[in-house]
């Protein structure tokens, strides 16, 4: 059963795209420039982004004594690039919730990997290239978005991809393409472009995986790869998400980070994982 691209990137268009306006912040948020009054600007007039931030602030697991009752509020508190991750993660994360049953993915565990990578990519990219972090941040979550577009024709195929990698040591990618015709990465590139996402962003959503040889791997994409096997480490990911991690060494030295630092990263992350996703959880 071999699909086809378009075939696919029709059906994706039932997914709604991450909305205009996260573009625009992720575009300001790192320009020390742009004063901070145009970036809240850009929330204010997003009604339902906004009143999910309000939403989001006034709940328990924050604990303000105060009321936040503007954007503004919510930027004093919180900080301008905590208000605009989390105006990102509940405008990108809306259609990686539902269960992914071809893939084997209960409720709520796809949105989990994806969440626990980008917050993994993002302390990475802190210690690497804090210029970066923000697309970083963005192509960590949505790296598995065809997921959700594959799992319908994954009921039918999953037993053969599994023999696959069982009996010929392939990764999900490889034997997607095998079984399939597309892997479930090439196809989140494809949707990227079509949401008229940068390059750079739809290619480090293409090739995390590092499945095809690539003389340079740019960094957004390295930052990508790094946090899912630190995901795969950790045991964050499934099995079939469970990647190969042999490029982790080389990606690391690539980054310029130490297994110490590495290890900070995953230990941090893994002491506050259940308050992130009790946090989130509400979003």
């Amino acid at each position: 059963m071999m699909l086809t691209i378009d075939q696919l990137l029709k059906e994706s268009e039932r997914i709604e795209p991450v909305p205009q306006v996260i573009h625009q912040l992720m575009d300001l948020v790192d320009d020390p420039d742009v004063p901070t009054s145009e970036i809240t600007a850009l929330i204010l007039y997003e009604p339902i982004v906004t009143a999910n931030l309000l939403r989001l602030a006034n709940s328990a697991a924050f604990g303000f004594k105060k009321k936040v009752d503007s954007v503004h509020d919510a930027v004093v508190l919180m900080g301008l690039k905590r208000v605009v991750e989390l105006v990102l993660l509940h405008s990108a994360t809306k259609s990686i919730k539902s269960a992914q049953n071809g893939y084997g993915l209960e409720e709520g565990q796809l949105w989990k990997q994806s969440v626990s990578c980008a917050l993994m990519a993002s302390a990475v990219a802190d210690k690497a290239d804090a210029s970066i972090k923000h697309i970083v941040f963005t192509a960590a979550l949505l790296k598995d978005i065809g997921v959700v577009v594959m799992d319908r024709y994954m009921h039918a195929a999953v037993d053969q991809i599994r023999q696959a990698m069982q009996d010929d040591h392939l990764d999900l990618v490889t034997a997607e393409r095998r079984i399939l015709g597309i892997d479930h990465a090439d196809l989140g590139g494809r949707m990227a472009k079509a949401w008229k996402f940068s390059d750079v962003l739809a290619a480090a959503i293409r090739d995390h995986h590092l499945t095809d040889r690539m003389d340079i791997i740019p960094n957004e994409t390295a930052m990508v790869y790094l946090a899912d096997s630190m995901c795969t480490m950790s045991g964050i990911n499934t099995d079939l998400f469970c990647n190969d991690t042999i490029h982790h060494d080389r990606i690391r030295k690539q980054l310029g980070l130490s297994e110490s630092d590495v290890n900070r990263v995953m230990s941090d992350f893994y002491s506050q994982k259940e308050d992130i996703y009790g946090l989130l959880a509400i979003l």
